[in-house]
């Protein structure tokens, strides 16, 4: 059965778990988080072009955030639809060049070829409506402008018996109790095993438009990085 991912649930989940967020997603990746993030800068600096306009979408307390600062825009925009994570980003972060807004990826207060790139880490699952989402996201895109996507996918082959009982049982017990979450990290695990591979949604976004450029594995099959251009 899919999960519930409307606006109403994924805000109300996202508030509840915010001060334990950054604390959990460290621990269940071994602190790997924070290499992926490091590598998907690493790899926008050896493009051509410059990033003047940032923008990160579902940014959560905004690990990538901080992390896309060292391209050295202009500007750089938050996007999340939970308030409480943004508050949080607000404390990690202080940088006149930062700017927090409140609102879903359907919906965003940009104008149209605006922004030189669009990152989402660990959201894009999250959407409720995928092709619109990426309709609005190429809508504010430059011709040209990248789209960069970290995330959990469906794995095209079993994973290991280990890694999928870990997952689908050890992880959200033990995130729901030290997050104080009745039911959180279940629909993390779930939402993972009912979204999409990488391949089949780079098919998608290249049938909205987009072109890809290339998808590395980060973990055994399940995250990965896309790389983009609109």
């Amino acid at each position: 059965m899919q999960p519930d991912k409307s606006r109403k649930k994924i805000e109300m989940m996202f508030d509840e778990i915010a001060p334990s967020y950054d604390r959990l997603n460290h621990l269940f990746t071994a602190r790997r988080d924070i290499v992926w993030r490091r590598k998907i800068v690493n790899e926008l600096k050896k493009k051509d072009n410059r990033f003047y306009n940032i923008v990160d979408l579902a940014s959560g307390t905004g690990d990538l955030t901080l992390e896309l600062l060292k391209l050295d825009p202009d500007k750089i925009c938050a996007v999340d639809i939970s308030k409480n994570m943004l508050d949080l980003l607000r404390i990690k972060i202080s940088d006149e060049r930062l700017e927090l807004i409140h609102a879903e990826a359907s919906s965003m207060p940009f104008e149209d070829d605006s922004i030189d790139l669009i990152t989402i880490g660990f959201g894009v699952r999250n959407f409720a409506n995928l092709n619109e989402s990426l309709a609005e996201i190429r809508r504010v895109l430059k011709p040209g402008g990248y789209l960069v996507i970290i995330e959990m996918f469906k794995a095209e082959r079993m994973s290991s018996k280990i890694f999928n009982y870990y997952f689908s049982k050890i992880m959200p017990f033990l995130g729901n109790k030290l997050s104080k979450s009745k039911s959180a990290y279940n629909y993390l695990s779930d939402s993972v095993q009912n979204f999409l591979t990488v391949r089949e949604f780079t098919d998608i976004c290249q049938e909205n438009g987009f072109t890809h450029e290339k998808s590395v594995n980060n973990f055994i099959g399940v995250v990965n990085s896309v790389y983009l251009r609109n």
